[in-house]
């Protein structure tokens, strides 16, 4: 009796001892760890270790340990290309993590292209970095030119037919409008000319919104920040004013609820990533992040999150680490992921992440856009202001 358990004991440890003895794989990056950009970067590096720990618990990559390698650039794009060749020649890394940002991880794509080496971008959403035709470089965030392109289906689903872009400054408006002059015109929604504002220290907004009141838009979309936000909405409500779909980029602001009050509410956001989104394992990722870091994820932590789940399923694909197999995995794979879903075009870019619309709803964002993730379902159109709730 006592052999037959011991035999079995060993039976059971023996895959634990070959793969604690098995090569570890390296995955190499370069990500922001001290400097102005360590804050933002943070979440993006505490995903990674979280996913390194629940990968290597679970048998690794192909029986092998993941080994990850985070070099610090110091918040210094230009340290970049320096430290990439440094985990390709000296730490041998048989796979590549873009560092933080897209002008970084432009950098390093240059370094992993002139080497052949695998990178995957984890967070570099600029379009441009794909437009360089690399052929070892696939992008996991959805590109930062789609970030509103769920408002044009939404106000299409509603019925609505105009649309009209307000902004302080052509700077800030120019992105947004770029974006509706490709998505209006096929879903028969007129993009009416875009409308600057100037905050009047004396009466506000008020008398703005009431020009915008006057042209008949029914929907009104701002690039504003939580404090231009909340002028224009105190402006709306001085005028009587609502248009029947209000989106800001500033709603997703904790601080936007915070200047206005209930008065926030039904006003619709753009977001990137929401913890409350019902995409495919963003319940666990949230709770695992929770218990680990006693912190929710952002947008950063999602990418690292959603980075090594891509890197997990097309590793599986190719069945080895040799480069072109990976790159031939990579180009190919299709799967879900907590930004909604990865599959690239032939240069890399990302074409199944997800951007979300998020409402205020008694006092907190929720998702309603696309409508498979939904954690509520929308008010909309917006209500007239005195039929709303106090």
């Amino acid at each position: 009796m006592n052999l037959r358990i011991s035999l079995l004991i060993a039976a059971l440890a023996f895959p634990l001892l070959a793969f604690g003895q098995a090569k570890p794989v390296v995955i190499g990056s370069v990500q922001a760890q001290t400097g102005y950009l360590a804050d933002l970067a943070l979440g993006t590096r505490n995903a990674l270790l979280l996913w390194q720990e629940q990968v290597n618990a679970a048998g690794g990559l192909l029986g092998r340990p993941v080994e990850l390698k985070l070099l610090d650039d110091a918040s210094d794009a230009l340290k970049v290309t320096e430290l990439y060749e440094r985990l390709i020649k000296e730490d041998r890394a048989e796979l590549l993590i873009g560092a933080f940002g897209s002008a970084a991880t432009s950098m390093g794509a240059a370094v992993a292209e002139r080497n052949r080496r695998v990178m995957v971008n984890a967070t570099g959403m600029a379009p441009e970095i794909h437009r360089r035709l690399y052929r070892y470089l696939f992008q996991v965030p959805p590109p930062s030119d789609l970030t509103a392109s769920g408002v044009t289906s939404l106000a299409a689903k509603l019925g609505l037919k105009s649309l009209v872009v307000t902004a302080r400054d052509e700077n800030t408006a120019t992105p947004l409008v770029e974006q509706f002059r490709r998505d209006t015109a096929k879903a028969g929604i007129t993009l009416k000319p875009t409308v600057y504002y100037t905050v009047d220290p004396m009466r506000g907004l008020g008398p703005f919104a009431k020009i915008l009141q006057a042209s008949g838009t029914d929907a009104v979309v701002t690039p504003a920040r939580a404090h231009d936000l909340a002028e224009l909405v105190r402006g709306f409500k001085a005028a009587g004013y609502r248009p029947r779909l209000f989106v800001a980029r500033g709603a997703i602001d904790p601080e936007f609820i915070k200047l206005v009050g209930m008065d926030a509410e039904y006003t619709v956001g753009l977001s990137s990533y929401e913890t409350r989104a019902a995409t495919p394992g963003n319940v666990e990722f949230v709770k695992a992040y929770r218990a680990k870091y006693s912190a929710a994820p952002d947008f950063h932590a999602a990418c690292g999150w959603a980075t090594g789940k891509v890197i997990e399923a097309a590793v599986a694909k190719a069945g080895s680490f040799d480069q072109e197999k990976l790159r031939e995995a990579f180009a190919a794979l299709e799967m879900p992921t907590v930004l909604g879903g990865y599959k690239v075009t032939p240069d890399g870019t990302q074409v199944a992440a997800t951007a979300f619309l998020v409402q205020i709803l008694k006092g907190r964002r929720e998702v309603i856009w696309p409508e498979a993730y939904r954690s509520a379902e929308p008010v909309l159109p917006m209500p007239e202001w005195p039929q709303r709730r106090r």
